[in-house]
C-alpha cells in the first residue's frame, strides 16, 4: 500500500539498501509495487532487467536466497507472526509500528529478537525527527526543571468492525489478509486499491488494529516514554473517564507520579510537556518552549535537507553493520506499544485498570488479563 510504496522510494536512494522482492496478498498491488521499484531503480542508472521477485506469501518471502533484512509494513495484527518467523530465519526485521497488535504478540517478538541476535529496529520514527529529540533532550537535562505532567494529543481508541460487506477484487486473498485475526467482511475502505488515495481504515477496528491510540499513540507515547528514561516500563495506572463510550481524557499515572492525560488541546497530534519551570509543546511540524531561548530553527524539521525515514533506515543500517542497538529497538517498540493498548483496554472495560510492567500482567482483573492476548482482536462490546 501507500506506506511499503513511500518507504521503498527512500530506500532506493540509499547505497546500504536494495529491494529485491515483495510480499503482498493483494496481486494487483504487488505488480504495482515490483513494478514502480524496477522502474525506479533503472531511472536511478541500474539495469531495468533487475527482477524484483514476488510473493504472495511471507513465508515464501523469507527464504528468498541471500535476504539481509525485511521490511514489515502490514497491518497490525499480521506483525507478529512475520517478525518471529523473520528473525527465527536469521534476518534483520524494521517493523512499522505499533510493533504488535497485542501484548503477548509484543513480548513474543522481544523474545524472538534477543535469541536470534539479530536487529530490530520499531518504524517509531518520530524519534529520528528534531524537534522530537530537542524536546527529549531538553527534559532530560532538567531545563523544564522537575517534570509534572504530560498531555498527549491524538484521535479516539478503536470500534467494533461495522462496514457492509463488498465484492471482493479478484486478486486479493482476503482470507491471508485476515490471517490470526477475526474473519469479518471485505470492504474497500480497510483495503483499499491502487489508486484510491485514502490511507486503508483498517486501523480504525480493533480486529485490526487499535484506532488512533495505535497509529499515533504509538508516535507519541513513544516520545512520553523516551522523555521520561522508561523505554523499559511503563505507567501502572489507567483511569478512563466516566460515559458509555469515551473517546478522550484517560489519565495515566507512572510509579514516581508523573500524570500523562489523553487529551486534544488544540494543537492536533502534538505533546504537551510540563514541568515546575516551564512547558514545550512539539508535534512533527513544530516546537515551542515557554523558556525563551532554547529552542530554534534549527532545532525544528524545516532545517533538515534528510528525510526523516532515511535517517531512521540509516540508523537501522548502523546498527547492523556495528553490531549495536538501534534507536527503537524490539523492547523499546514493544513497552510504548503497551502503553497504547492498556489505554484502549481501560477504554473499552471502562474501568480503572492497575498494570505491573515487571510481570506485564493487570491485577486482580481476569476479564482485562484476557485481553492481553487473541481476545483484543474480538468484538468490542
Amino acid at each position: 500500500g501507500k506506506q511499503a510504496n513511500g518507504l521503498a522510494n527512500r530506500l532506493i536512494g540509499m547505497e546500504e539498501a536494495r529491494i529485491v522482492a515483495g510480499c503482498d496478498v493483494y496481486g494487483a498491488k504487488l505488480q504495482h509495487f515490483t513494478k514502480s521499484v524496477s522502474e525506479k531503480y533503472a531511472e536511478k542508472g541500474g539495469s531495468s532487467s533487475q527482477e524484483i521477485k514476488e510473493y504472495k506469501d511471507y513465508r515464501d518471502l523469507i527464504a528468498h536466497p541471500g535476504l539481509d533484512a525485511v521490511l514489515i509494513a502490514t497491518p497490525d495484527h499480521q506483525h507478529a507472526a512475520m517478525c518471529i518467523a523473520a528473525l527465527e530465519r536469521g534476518l534483520h526485521v524494521y517493523c512499522e509500528k505499533p510493533l504488535a497488535h497485542t501484548i503477548e504478540e509484543g513480548r513474543a517478538i522481544v523474545d524472538a529478537t534477543d535469541k536470534s541476535g539479530k536487529v530490530l529496529q520499531t518504524g517509531s520514527m518520530q524519534r529520528s525527527m528534531r524537534p522530537f529529540r530537542k524536546a527529549v533532550e531538553l527534559i532530560q537535562k532538567g531545563a523544564l526543571g522537575e517534570m509534572q505532567e504530560a498531555i498527549v494529543s491524538i484521535g479516539p481508541p478503536p470500534k467494533a468492525y461495522d462496514l457492509p460487506e463488498e465484492t471482493m477484487p479478484a486478486s486479493l486473498d482476503w482470507e491471508a489478509w485476515v490471517g490470526p485475526s477475526v474473519t469479518r467482511p471485505y470492504n474497500h475502505l480497510v483495503a483499499p486499491g491502487i489508486g484510491e488515495k485514502h490511507w486503508a481504515k483498517w486501523r480504525d477496528y480493533a480486529e485490526y488494529g487499535g484506532g488512533m491510540v495505535t497509529d499515533w499513540g504509538a508516535h507519541m507515547f513513544d516520545i512520553v516514554q523516551w522523555a521520561l528514561g522508561k523505554d523499559d516500563s511503563g505507567p501502572i495506572q489507567f483511569f478512563p473517564p466516566g460515559g458509555k463510550n469515551p473517546q478522550q481524557g484517560l489519565t495515566m499515572f507512572y510509579e514516581d507520579g508523573f500524570r500523562v492525560e489523553h487529551r486534544n488541546f488544540g494543537r492536533g497530534n502534538a505533546i504537551r510537556f510540563i514541568g515546575s519551570e516551564g512547558t514545550i509543546e512539539v508535534a512533527r511540524g513544530f516546537i515551542n518552549c515557554s523558556i525563551p531561548g532554547l529552542v530554534g530553527y534549527q532545532d525544528t524539521n524545516q532545517a533538515s535537507k534528510v528525510s526523516v525515514n532515511v535517517v531512521h533506515f540509516q540508523d537501522f543500517f548502523d546498527a547492523i553493520k556495528n553490531g549495536s542497538e538501534p534507536i527503537c529497538p524490539a523492547e523499546t517498540g514493544h513497552r510504548s506499544s503497551s502503553v497504547c493498548t492498556l489505554t484502549n483496554i481501560a477504554y473499552r472495560l471502562r474501568r480503572p485498570i492497575m498494570w505491573d510492567p515487571k510481570t506485564e500482567k493487570i491485577k486482580g482483573d481476569r476479564e482485562a488479563n484476557k485481553l492481553l492476548g487473541p481476545a483484543y482482536r474480538n468484538t468490542l462490546a
